[in-house]
């Protein structure tokens, strides 16, 4: 059948150790799966919520993404500020850059606003490098009003896509 058995076989592992580099690589530095531990970003995700993270983006206002918090941990959180914003905490609103920011993404019935957790300052820029995070489920949340600025170094990637549950599949805006 085959000319030469040896042959055959080297031919295949070259072909399986090249096709594992590639994924590692793809992990490495383009996309990450994850899953969504507790409930600081209800209702956008949800606890078990499988996420795919794209590690090659630029990181803008409103982009969720999962970091590594000063402790080890991971967090997914959604960016409220990117270096340069001015936020101005005040009253149970965010104001951005001079206009009071209107969050969709909030359940209005379990949020009140910013007075879960204690701002870290009432009116502040973000840092060069840096950014400002909350979570959605703003009363259960340990964000940037806790953890001060996120580094961008210590950001893992941009959450793009939800694989699970399957009624959610899909691209996330």
């Amino acid at each position: 059948m085959y000319e030469d058995p040896v042959k055959e076989m080297l031919l295949w592992m070259k072909v399986l150790l090249l096709t594992a580099f590639i994924l590692l690589g793809v992990r490495q530095f383009l996309f990450e799966p994850v899953i969504v531990e507790g409930g600081s970003m209800q209702p956008s995700y949800h606890e078990n919520d499988k996420l795919v993270l794209s590690k090659a983006t630029q990181i803008d206002n409103f982009d969720t993404i999962v970091f590594r918090a000063p402790d080890g941990n991971r967090f997914i959180k959604r960016v409220i500020g990117v270096p340069g914003d001015r936020i101005e905490m005040s009253g149970g609103e965010i104001v951005l850059n001079g206009q009071v920011l209107h969050e969709p993404y909030l359940d209005k019935a379990k949020n009140d606003g910013i007075t879960g957790q204690p701002p870290m300052a009432s009116e502040f820029s973000v840092p060069p490098d840096c950014y400002y995070v909350l979570g959605d489920n703003r009363g259960d949340s340990t964000d940037s009003r806790v953890l001060g600025f996120i580094q961008k170094q210590d950001v893992i990637g941009e959450v793009k896509f939800r694989f699970a549950p399957l009624r959610d599949f899909g691209f996330v805006e």
